[in-house]
Order: C-alpha cells, then structure tokens, then sequence
C-alpha cells in the first residue's frame, strides 16, 4: 500500500477524517483482535444483499441486520442470537439511526455477538464501537451511474420499499426535479447529509478508504469475496457451491435500461455526483493497492 508522507515537515497533510471513524474503525494494517468486528458498509445496489446472504447462508456467520428488528426484537432489552431459515441474526436492526441507537445501548460491539454488521450508516455505524472494540471496515462499491440507474428503476417495482411510487416518472424528469442521490458516498463518510460539498469533503472521503476500508468492486466480486475471507480468516463450510449459486444467481438484481454515455440523463447524474464518480475512481485505485495484502492469511475471530 502506498502511505504518503504525513510526517512533520512533510509536504502534504493527511485529511482529518471523523473523529468517529478515526477512533472506533480499526486501520486497515492493523492487526485483527478477538475484540474486532467486521463492518459492512452497504452500499444501496452495490451487491450488499449478496453479501448479506452469502455470509449468512454460506459461512453461517452471525449477521446483525435489518432483520434483526423485526418480529418484535426492536423492544428487546437484551442483546440476543436467533434463528431464521438457513441465518443467525442479531436481535437489533442496525440499518435505521433509530436501530443505531437501540444496538450501542444494548452493547453490540461489546457482547461480540455478531461476526458481521451491515449498515449503510458509514458514520453513524462507527459510533457502535470504541478504542478496544474496533469495527473493521469493508464494502463492495459500484459506479455511481450504473448504481444510481440501478436504484430508481428498483424502487418503480419495489412495492415492499418504503419509499416505493416512482412508477409515474420517468429517470430524466426524476433527475430534472432534483431527487434522486446526490454524492451519497461521500456525504456519508464526512457525515454531512445537507451541507454544500467541497473537493476537501472529497480528500477526507478518500483517506477514509485508503486507511480503513477494505475494498470490493461489483465487477470483480467473485475476487472481492476471496479478499475478504482471506482478511478476516473466514472459510466456508459448504464449500463453493453455494457461493457459486449465490453469484450466478445473484440475490435483489433487478434488470434496468442502461444509461447511454452523453445522453441528457448521464449529463444530469454526473453534475450531481461528480465527487462520487470521483471516490469511485479512487476505489478502483486502492482495489488494485491492496493487492498487497493479501498475501498472508488473516487471523479468524
């Protein structure tokens, strides 16, 4: 990994990432700990449910999920295990602040319950740990383009969403409205959900990555999963052929028009995501960075 000169008297400044994440999220260099616990940062349609079940289903890993609110586990004042189908869950729902909130009372991180949280709460998540109970971080990115196409044409059929309705509307006067996401990555990362960006949000967002995220890419994700079993020490008992299923197969794909390059569309997506684009580009970098290190076996926890 290429670790630039922070140094005093050196001549650049390491960005000061959220004091959050600088304290709570692990380095990724750092040794693994007992203590440690895996952090998904889900990505909306970046492959995130394949994630979820091929951990879930394949490695029979416990899970601290969404699902982990329902069936009135939201009300639990005990921090417990459950079963559902071929999954172990974690009876608290880590995708909502709300459920942030109610898993750091109950000692989430502390009871070592969980082998992986997913949350899309890149910030917010990191507040579940401390200085001695470390999250670790990884993700699966995609590009912003395909990711941002991927999500308006889901939730147009996606009736069990909360947010479903966009069945009348078109992509392009979605956009022209000013809905849609506008540099999500990078405002979840710096934890700024209204406030103007700037390019030094961008450089924060960055370091964030480069010295603590683990990095997957949806086009290499057969590669991205090896990496992560090989950091974390985590080996399937199934073997390969319910990863093969689950990649073949794929788990909430939705099919969708594709966006054509320079079309009134990709113009209006860009000029609302160009640091996005911009954080996407930077990850692909580091996927190809972190190539070294993955030449050792991590320690399982």
């Amino acid at each position: 990994l290429y670790l630039p000169d922070y140094s005093e008297g050196g001549a650049l400044h390491a960005p000061a990432i959220p004091r959050a994440i600088a304290e709570n999220i692990a380095m990724i260099t750092d040794p693994i700990t007992p203590e440690d616990t895996a952090f998904f940062w889900h990505i909306p349609k970046a492959g995130g449910s394949t994630v979820k079940a091929y951990y879930g289903k394949c490695f029979h890993l416990v899970e601290a999920t969404q699902i982990g609110g329902l069936f009135g586990h939201d009300q639990d004042e005990k921090i417990d295990v459950f079963p559902r189908g071929d999954y172990l869950y974690v009876n608290v729902d880590p995708s909502t602040p709300q459920g942030l909130e109610h898993a750091k009372d109950l000692g989430l991180a502390e009871s070592g319950l969980a082998d992986i949280v997913f949350t899309s709460y890149a910030h917010g998540g990191s507040k579940l740990f401390n200085p001695v109970h470390r999250g670790r971080f990884f993700a699966i990115f995609r590009h912003p383009m395909e990711r941002a196409a991927s999500l308006f044409y889901y939730r147009q059929t996606a009736t069990w969403e909360k947010v479903f309705g966009f069945s009348s509307t078109t992509f392009e006067d979605f956009l022209h409205k000013g809905r849609g996401e506008k540099n999500w990555m990078v405002r979840l990362l710096t934890n700024k959900f209204t406030e103007k960006l700037s390019g030094e949000d961008l450089e924060v967002a960055k370091e964030v990555l480069r010295t603590r995220c683990v990095i997957g890419l949806m086009d290499q994700m057969e590669e991205s999963l090896e990496r992560f079993n090989t950091y974390f020490g985590w080996s399937s008992p199934d073997g390969d052929d319910c990863k093969n299923d689950l990649l073949h197969g794929g788990v909430n794909r939705n099919p969708h028009p594709k966006i054509e390059v320079g079309s009134e569309v990709w113009n209006l997506l860009y000029e609302q995501n160009e640091l996005d684009i911009k954080l996407y580009e930077y990850a692909q970098v580091l996927f190809e960075e972190q190539r070294a290190l993955f030449s050792y076996q991590g320690t399982q926890r």
